[in-house]
């Protein structure tokens, strides 16, 4: 096996441990145990928890910014980005739980400087639905208030990639269309335009 092929394993087995665990009960002793190492074994790749945090969800951070970029390239207009975006989004929530939720759990306990590292690319992936939703807004919103909207976004998305909302990946498109409609044309308006979200092949 490669060095690469040994340090996907032992982040896989970290994001496994930490997802069940939580930051403060996984213990390095655990994580080798699910890595199929002993403890002497794993610190022969790293020094600590903390680098085996930091590199976990760096790394599921950058893979899901990655897939949305490609999703991002094969997107023509506006609206294609956004539902591009919420399908990325709500695959990897769904299909790589575990990941998405050291993500957006675990970062906060990291010491500095790595927790700003990993403050910095969850701010990447940000920017690309703020630069979305900018592309969108017909009223020239600040900055700030695309922020907010895109952190609503993608807090809501996080909030149903689960049961009873989503049974298997088939459901995706379906909800990733319903949510699309919802954030652009509001719960109480329904327009023409809607259907043309439905269909993943004019994004």
């Amino acid at each position: 096996m490669t060095i690469g092929a040994r340090y996907d394993d032992i982040l896989d087995a970290t994001v496994g441990v930490l997802a069940r665990r939580g930051y403060h009960h996984a213990s390095i002793r655990e994580i080798a145990r699910a890595a199929d190492l002993s403890l002497a074994g794993l610190y022969h790749y790293v020094r600590g928890k903390d680098e085996l945090v930091f590199l976990a969800i760096a790394r599921a951070l950058e893979q899901l910014i990655a897939e949305l970029d490609r999703a991002l390239h094969e997107s023509r207009t506006p609206e294609g980005k956004l539902l591009a975006l919420i399908r990325t989004h709500l695959d990897f929530a769904f299909t790589r739980n575990a990941a998405m939720r050291i993500i957006n759990r675990d970062y906060e306990l990291l010491p500095e400087p790595r927790r700003s590292e990993i403050v910095v690319k969850r701010g990447e992936y940000l920017e690309r639905g703020i630069a979305i939703l900018a592309e969108l807004d017909p009223y020239r919103r600040p900055p700030q208030a695309l922020a907010s909207a895109t952190t609503l976004l993608l807090g809501m998305l996080n909030g149903i990639a689960r049961r009873p909302f989503l049974r298997s990946g088939e459901d995706i498109a379906s909800l990733a269309a319903e949510v699309g409609a919802l954030f652009l044309y509001g719960f109480l308006e329904r327009t023409a335009a809607v259907p043309a979200l439905e269909n993943p092949h004019d994004a």
